[in-house]
């Protein structure tokens, strides 16, 4: 087998027997538990249930790293997950979670060389269901209905497009992921994986903050042609709690978070600079997760659209985060 190309990066992983494997990316990697028809050496076989047949490809052009994720399971950068169809940049020692393997990005440099052990091409990928605590956010905008009605949509179009951009990139920069986005909502959640934590519960609401603070600029500072789009608002809506993660349908894109948590976070969005004056709003679970950081103020407690029972609210302010 001939040695692989140094000036190009590679992935270096285990095996579930513990062997050491590597693969160059010189175009584009193939990784799935099948990938048929793709050469031997463009492709990573991952023999686990778990890892769908076409899972993900990584892409190498113009010196920049990219990874799609196409698996019904999910792939995971740094411990953060992509949802299916997602796409991330990739740079030297990222750690890309895929099933029960590890693999390490390593741009250009010297590694040791390992046969790859082709196994077990298993007809069905098992879907797995997590049961986790979540802490979700939706930022809804406020009277969505009556602008889209009065405002050309191409204008909108153009206007949301900046917006959205700007709220995905605060999401991936406090480490969430975005779910989805519903014309006037973005829906984004901060996986807590084994325990409750406190630390994932705060970049979350640290995102709903700089989230607030970006839109007030990008609000204000609209040309002349979006005048009529000024006064948006949006509201912010925050819950923790426990979710099941899985798919509906045969879409590997439709992920689902099911639980009570991810209905509320609506339900909290569509209180927030609306019902409440506070333009972010957190369920009582997540303020007791932050309080040691962030001070957070009581706001009350609230009805919630088609749950039993009231909730006790908070809201959270830039001025007030501690260092």
């Amino acid at each position: 087998m001939p040695l692989e190309n140094n000036k190009f990066p590679h992935l270096e992983w285990q095996d579930v027997k513990g062997h050491c494997h590597r693969r160059d990316i010189t175009e584009r990697l193939y990784i799935g538990r099948v990938c048929q028809g793709v050469p031997t050496d463009k492709r990573i076989i991952i023999s686990d249930a778990n890892v769908s047949r076409d899972h993900a490809v990584i892409t190498y052009i113009g010196g920049v790293l990219t990874i799609k994720d196409s698996g019904r399971n999910g792939t995971r950068v740094n411990n953060i997950r992509i949802t299916s169809g997602g796409e991330q940049k990739l740079i030297s020692g990222d750690l890309v979670h895929i099933g029960s393997i590890k693999l390490h990005v390593i741009f250009p440099k010297k590694s040791n060389l390992y046969d790859f052990d082709e196994t077990d091409q298993m007809e069905t990928t098992r879907v797995l269901s997590l049961h986790e605590t979540v802490t979700h956010l939706v930022a809804d905008i406020r009277g969505f209905s009556t602008i889209a009605q009065q405002t050309e949509s191409s204008l909108l179009f153009e206007v949301l497009s900046q917006l959205y951009e700007s709220l995905t990139t605060i999401v991936h920069e406090n480490h969430g992921t975005v779910k989805d986005f519903a014309g006037d909502a973005i829906f984004a959640f901060w996986e807590h994986n084994d325990e409750d934590d406190p630390i994932i519960a705060g970049s979350a609401c640290r995102a709903a903050l700089a989230q607030q603070q970006v839109t007030v600029e990008l609000f204000s500072n609209l040309p002349e042609k979006f005048k009529e789009l000024r006064h948006l608002k949006l509201g912010w809506g925050i819950a923790t709690g426990p979710a099941t993660l899985s798919h509906y349908g045969v879409r590997s894109e439709n992920l689902a978070l099911v639980g009570d948590s991810t209905n509320l976070a609506f339900r909290l969005s569509g209180l927030a600079n609306k019902e409440l004056s506070s333009a972010i709003v957190i369920c009582h679970k997540t303020a007791e997760m932050v309080k040691p950081s962030m001070r957070v103020t009581p706001l009350g407690l609230v009805d919630t659209k088609g749950r039993e029972g009231k909730e006790a609210v908070f809201s959270i302010n830039q001025a007030v985060v501690r260092k």
